[in-house]
């Protein structure tokens, strides 16, 4: 029987090799734009993206994640082989993205993921007669009109009025999971995508609050990494779904924001992004380390913006909005 769509795409991601782990992307892009200037072609984004590779786990898992699901739209169009995928389908797949009201930053994700989609079977081995397929095009025909006209979350309120009750409202065991770590510890989804048990560091005393903690370690946005205090039921629970989860825990990122738009539904609370719950995390902390008297406003401000894997006590004002 023949492979569906999506586990061939799925082949195609492993087949490709663009997933390169321990390499330095900085460096891979500096060579990068060497070789187009030789060339004398401007280094944009979408030819670094066909020069460079994937550095993260997380992010392979991120794009990974959004190529199935085009993937599945795809086989609804009658598309049944990756070999002919075409630039068409790449674009109304965004633009029906665009239609249901995907936010700017949830179509710019999803354009880099087809993007690195179309890198990863350029890549392939010529004997999987996949590399003509292509992708590339049909995202360049959408991109301007979504940076133009897409929706963004920061134009609105952020954090959620009843966040707790959102979170229960979330149909998934998994998804509760995850959306307690964004609003209990402040994470983003990158960052909780694919923790494995190696990233548990124990029970501590969290020195801010006072209150018993789990320590969970992540690769953070720009690659750096840090150790973040979780509340001690929701570390507790999390250790206990990585000891029965393959010891990583996946889920998928449109399922997930997906529930998180039911869940709202439920909750009678406006939909502003899985991204909210860490505007809700950052408000509750602040204004609790405030009123407990424990730190001065600038440590507040520093510690904060460390909790979360920012690096400018400045940027605490956008939490605030």
């Amino acid at each position: 029987m023949a492979k569906s769509l999506v586990a061939q795409v799925k082949s195609v991601w492993s087949a490709s090799r663009i997933l390169t782990v321990g390499e330095s992307r900085y460096e891979q892009k500096q060579i990068a734009r060497e070789e187009l200037a030789a060339l004398a072609q401007g280094a944009t984004s979408a030819r670094l993206a066909e020069r460079t590779s994937i550095t993260s786990y997380r992010t392979y898992d991120l794009y990974k994640g959004v190529s199935v699901e085009f993937a599945r739209f795809a086989e609804s169009l009658g598309v049944h082989r990756v070999a002919d995928l075409r630039p068409a389908h790449a674009e109304a797949y965004l633009r029906a993205k665009m239609a249901s009201g995907a936010s700017c930053n949830t179509l710019r994700t999803a354009s880099a993921a087809l993007g690195k989609l179309d890198a990863a079977i350029a890549r392939c081995p010529r004997k999987m007669h996949v590399p003509e397929a292509r992708l590339r095009l049909g995202v360049d025909a959408v991109r301007g009109e979504i940076n133009a006209t897409a929706p963004r979350l920061d134009t609105g309120r952020r954090a959620y009025v009843e966040p707790g009750n959102l979170v229960e409202a979330l149909p998934d065991p998994a998804h509760q999971i995850v959306a307690r770590l964004q609003l209990e510890a402040g994470f983003r989804i990158s960052e909780v995508q694919g923790l494995g048990r190696c990233d548990l560091r124990g029970v501590v005393s969290d020195p801010v609050t006072g209150g018993l903690a789990g320590l969970v370690h992540v690769h953070g946005k720009g690659g750096f990494e840090r150790v973040q205090f979780v509340p001690i039921d929701t570390y507790r629970a999390l250790e206990s779904r990585l000891a029965n989860d393959a010891g990583a825990l996946r889920f998928g990122y449109g399922t997930y924001l997906r529930s998180l738009r039911f869940a709202c539904k439920e909750a009678g609370e406006l939909y502003s992004g899985s991204h909210a719950l860490r505007h809700s995390y950052i408000q509750g902390f602040v204004l609790a380390v405030a009123a407990s008297g424990k730190l001065d406003a600038h440590a507040i401000q520093r510690e904060a913006m460390e909790r979360v894997g920012h690096h400018r006590e400045s940027e605490l004002q956008t939490y605030f909005r």
